[in-house]
């Protein structure tokens, strides 16, 4: 019998890495976890099919893991967000006083109340910066922030204001 603890924990590590990418839909999430899983193990679960086509046949593939254990998965998900975890803290050692500082010159300039870009607004905008490094070098956000409208800057201010 499978041990039934196996079920919270796998679903509380897809829930991690989905919170580290949460625009992606679930079941995108799903399918591109199993693609990096192929990948990375000799491209197991790749099934070829062909399709006939008038007189032509086209190859295409598919992924299935109906035979995949749970531990292997469980295994699988656990390598993959301790990689996503190193990423970001390389990451957040790019995140200095002096890029938040700049970025909070740029809501000044906008006309964002001093009173406002407290600690608190600085550490939302951190998790700003690590959740986009993601995507984006450190370098280039703050590019992207310096290329704003004031109106954009304001609109970027709100949104990691609303931050959890």
């Amino acid at each position: 019998m499978r041990d039934p603890s196996r079920i919270r924990r796998i679903l509380a590590l897809l829930q991690q890495i989905w919170e580290y990418q949460q625009d992606v839909r679930f079941n995108q999430l799903v399918s591109n976890l199993q693609s990096i899983y192929s990948q990375q193990h000799d491209n197991y679960g790749r099934r070829e099919v062909f399709e006939k086509k008038f007189i032509d046949m086209d190859k295409s593939s598919y992924l299935d893991f109906f035979f995949l254990e749970d531990d292997k998965w469980e295994d699988f998900l656990t390598s993959y967000l301790s990689s996503i975890e190193e990423e970001i803290e390389q990451q957040r050692e790019k995140i200095d006083d002096k890029v938040i500082d700049e970025v909070i010159e740029l809501f000044i300039e906008a006309s964002v109340e001093l009173e406002q870009l407290d600690n608190q607004f600085r550490n939302k905008l951190e998790y700003l910066f690590l959740k986009e490094s993601k995507w984006l070098t450190i370098e280039a956000i703050v590019n992207l922030v310096r290329n704003f409208s004031q109106n954009e800057r304001k609109e970027l201010f709100e949104k990691v204001k609303s931050y959890i």
